[in-house]
């Protein structure tokens, strides 16, 4: 199974929680879409997944959360991120990550797509 957590709130809790971006149906589909048109070409997959990223997770208030020092200080100043941020931050690790599991993302694909 493809698991990458991110930290979002989950709003009906009123919590921070994590959550596995592949739990999310659309970016799996649009992952595995990439994976079936660009088998060999791992450029072209990477530019689709970032592009998926960017629609579904970027600048979302519903994948927003802000980030604070602890204890919390007038001198620290709190940082709002989404989901694509973090991943962005590891941008490198994921996608070659996601890259080497391409045969699982396509299996996972025939029971979405």
């Amino acid at each position: 199974m493809l698991i990458w957590n991110v930290f979002y709130e989950n709003s009906n809790h009123r919590r921070i929680e994590t959550y596995n971006i592949f739990h999310h149906g659309y970016f799996l589909e649009d992952c595995v879409k990439a994976a079936k048109e660009h088998r060999d070409d791992f450029t072209k997959f990477a530019n689709d997944v970032e592009s998926s990223l960017l629609y579904y997770f970027w600048s979302k208030c519903e994948w927003e959360i802000i980030l604070s020092g602890w204890p919390p200080s007038d001198k620290v100043r709190e940082e709002k991120i989404d989901v694509f941020d973090q991943i962005r931050m590891n941008w490198q690790v994921f996608i070659h990550w996601l890259w080497d599991h391409r045969e699982e993302l396509l299996r996972l694909g025939e029971d979405v797509v």
